[in-house]
């Protein structure tokens, strides 16, 4: 900015009116550049307003949507390269190359990370979800060509799979089973094998699941996907861009990816642990054939001839370059560095919350803690937490499985410099009591106000994170509706 600009600025800040004749004389120039120069000045200062309303996503005291390295070059490098492509459109990769040369690098990086061989090929898209629904799309696609179009596929998949598969069954009208998870919360190998049918189109499982962070037995439930010729899907969204490295550190971890003869298509996020900007993931496939029944082509329209590899059409290419600068510029090591901060954090979190008598709901094989305690009111400290700026999710207990109220954090390189001052103020947050009145918010919500519930969620009196512990006794229609009305009315 020059001085000028600085001068708009001020006069923004004061809430002043601008006095355009006097700013003409002043510099030279005319009263519309001046207008001009004043609304682009006006535009950007409204964004810093609203930037307000966020939390510091650099700040460390998140647990979730972002994983930050607390790496300012990183940052930059995956900025510039967003930018430097930001206008160029994934619709015609003919006529914006580019996006070919990111795409092949991406993938065959992935690719790499999970041991793929030269069969193996892949799709960049804008996020997990969206690697989901190709996988998906695959699976159902397959199985109505070898089986005819009469059934509806099913999927199997254990209740801790990520919701992207519900929806994507949703979205393309197939059904899907849940079945339970054993003792060490991974998919039941005997439930799986009982609910085959011959309408099983898809096996799909996690490596690890969001809610746990445990990684499903891949090897066992391959040999059931081989043995009845169905394709297995690895989730491993959240792990993808972590595990290998924590491999490399000599971490145990389970073979989860095409080292296992099984696993026909794996999705994993380089905007998690890839450390890139939001809007790039990769779904791989195990052979070129397979992929195929992901792509969608319309050689029949009177206009372009139009080919989708993923499920949007008109896409940047800036979240791919940034996801190329970003691997190119980390490569191997950088990615082993940083995985090391991650380890060192969760295990130092881990420890120091043992000591105020927190326990794990599972075993801990991943970059995920999840934690419950029969000690500390979860509920009061989430809240007291948050009045300290730390934002920790709640996850609703889960009576079929024993699986009580619990705390979910998934720890970023960040964490590495906050491990300790998030102990500390821990320690101070069991120590206040709650001022949460659960009963009053359980009885509008069970009386229909959700009006009330939308004004508390919007002046702070209710926290969102709480949302699903309210919910937890009502029926899943009722308490679908009721988040949905919660949503129309935070947008209205």
């Amino acid at each position: 900015m020059d001085k000028l600009d600085l001068k708009i600025l001020k006069y923004l800040k004061d809430k002043k009116e601008i006095d355009l004749s006097n700013f003409s004389k002043k510099t030279g120039l005319s009263k519309e550049k001046i207008k001009n120069r004043f609304k682009k000045i006006e535009a950007i200062y409204s964004l810093h307003e609203i930037n307000e309303f966020d939390v510091d996503p650099t700040s460390g005291k998140l647990f979730a949507y972002v994983y930050e390295t607390g790496e300012k070059d990183l940052k930059d490098i995956a900025m510039e390269a967003f930018n430097l492509y930001a206008e160029k459109n994934v619709l015609d990769f003919t006529v914006f190359k580019s996006d070919i040369l990111f795409e092949r690098e991406i993938v065959n990086f992935g690719k790499k990370l999970m041991h793929g061989n030269e069969n193996v090929v892949g799709t960049v898209t804008y996020g997990g979800t969206e690697s989901i629904f190709l996988a998906v799309k695959a699976a159902r696609d397959r199985y109505k060509k070898l089986y005819g179009k009469d059934k509806v596929p099913e999927i199997i998949a254990p209740v801790t799979i990520h919701p992207a598969f519900l929806k994507a069954a949703d979205y393309m009208v197939l059904n899907i089973k849940r079945v339970p998870v054993n003792e060490n919360l991974k998919a039941n190998i005997e439930s799986i094998k009982e609910s085959i049918t011959d309408k099983t189109a898809l096996i799909a499982i996690s490596a690890p699941n969001w809610p746990y962070g445990t990684i499903d037995d891949v090897k066992d439930i391959s040999d059931i996907a081989l043995d009845k010729n169905i394709p297995l899907h690895v989730d491993s969204c959240v792990g993808g861009f972590i595990l290998p490295f924590f491999e490399m550190l000599d971490e145990k971890v389970p073979p989860f990816d095409f080292r296992v003869p099984g696993v026909s298509s794996i999705s994993l996020d380089v905007h998690k642990y890839g450390y890139t900007t939001k809007g790039a993931s990769i779904v791989l496939f195990s052979s070129p054939d397979y992929k195929k029944f992901s792509i969608y082509v319309d050689s029949t329209s009177p206009g372009y001839l139009f080919v989708n590899q993923a499920v949007l059409s008109s896409r940047s290419v800036g979240p791919f370059a940034a996801a190329y600068a970003t691997i190119k510029y980390l490569g191997i090591d950088g990615y082993k560095r940083l995985a090391k901060k991650v380890l060192i954090a969760r295990d130092r979190i881990y420890s120091g919350l043992k000591e105020l008598g927190f326990r794990s709901t599972g075993p801990v094989e991943s970059s995920i803690l999840s934690l419950y305690s029969d000690k500390v009111d979860l509920l009061g400290y989430a809240y007291n937490m948050k009045n300290k700026g730390w934002h920790i999710s709640l996850q609703k207990p889960v009576k079929d499985y024993n699986i009580p109220l619990n705390i979910h954090l998934t720890i970023s390189p960040v964490h590495y410099r906050v491990a300790q001052r998030f102990i500390i103020d821990s320690r101070e947050s069991i120590s206040i009591p709650s001022k949460i009145n659960m009963q009053e918010i359980k009885n509008l919500i069970e009386n229909g106000e959700m009006g009330k519930v939308v004004e508390y969620l919007e002046n702070g009196s209710i926290d969102s994170g709480i949302i699903p512990i309210l919910l937890e006794n009502l029926p899943e229609d009722i308490a679908s509706d009721l988040v949905k009305d919660i949503v129309i009315g935070w947008f209205k």
